[in-house]
């Protein structure tokens, strides 16, 4: 009773995983024919963090390159920090941060793209991302795995 209980809880985050990165894979996706807006990068820095938990990445430090920017649509204003979809974490790659750094810098003319349905919601880089293709793949080996545990039962 309990393996099947845990099996289906396993199938059951990997289902969720999935549709979670379908959906930001989607936005990512359909962002490509988004009308655009001019924006003015507010805010453009190397946001350092440490790594907590254990194993080799314990007190490392993480890097993103984090990008908060304005822009106006239909006489309203938005900010954003969103980059693309999905929007990157932190990672361990210093030199990463830095070039998105480089590549907006404070005060700098930014083409940003918004959702027509809700102008709040936008980017700089179109497209759906390669990790959201990574991530689906990974979510659905785990939602395998959890019905292939569930059906041995």
């Amino acid at each position: 009773m309990t393996s099947r209980l845990i099996s289906l809880i396993i199938l059951m985050i990997g289902l969720a995983a999935f549709g979670y990165l379908w959906r930001l894979g989607s936005r990512g996706a359909a962002s490509v024919d988004w009308p655009t807006a001019t924006g003015t990068v507010l805010d453009s820095r190397i946001d350092t963090r440490f790594r907590t938990g254990g194993g080799d990445s314990a007190n490392r430090e993480a890097f993103l390159g984090l990008v908060h920017y304005r822009y106006s649509v239909g006489g309203h204003d938005y900010e954003s920090t969103n980059r693309r979809f999905p929007n990157p974490g932190y990672g361990m790659n210093q030199s990463e941060a830095a070039a998105v750094v480089a590549r907006y810098p404070t005060g700098s003319v930014v083409r940003v793209y918004y959702n027509p349905a809700n102008p709040a919601e936008s980017c700089l880089e179109t497209g759906e991302h390669w990790t959201s293709w990574a991530g689906k793949a990974i979510a659905l080996v785990i939602a395998a795995a959890g019905a292939v545990i569930l059906m041995r039962g």
